[in-house]
């Protein structure tokens, strides 16, 4: 398994991905979807793979508190593709979360999980953590 940073040229694997999670899109679509948040400097996608194959994606973001001083990293998308699920591959991506909030000096990472119950329950049991939508760093 190799956790890396996205390249454009990573596109038409990522779309089976996006499709799986729930949100399909072309390859147009995503291409400039991609160009655009690879040149905001708090941003980062990663891509795991296997075998030259795309198998996950997680996408996080430096954000700022409202409501007091600090930052968060918020992960945007966050997805390994069903027949790779159980190998430990998104709690490995949860770990890159929590590396690149450190680095980047996040106080806490807010996931998204939408409002499917069985996304919030896989984030969950990822991360052992009953308060789904924060993890202190």
């Amino acid at each position: 398994m190799l956790i890396r940073h996205f390249k454009i040229s990573d596109v038409p694997q990522i779309l089976p991905l996006m499709k799986q999670l729930g949100y399909p899109t072309t390859e147009d679509q995503f291409q400039q979807r991609m160009a655009t948040i690879q040149t905001l400097p708090k941003y980062q996608t990663f891509v795991v793979e296997e075998q030259n194959i795309i198998v996950g994606l997680l996408g996080v973001s430096l954000q700022h508190f409202y409501e007091h001083d600090g930052t968060f990293v918020q992960v945007g998308v966050f997805i390994v593709d069903k027949k790779f699920q159980g190998q430990g591959i998104g709690r490995q991506l949860l770990v890159t979360s929590e590396e690149w909030a450190e680095k980047h000096g996040a106080r806490k990472i807010l996931i998204n999980s939408g409002n499917r119950e069985e996304r919030k329950t896989i984030v969950k049991v990822l991360w052992g953590n009953t308060r789904l939508f924060c993890k202190k760093v």
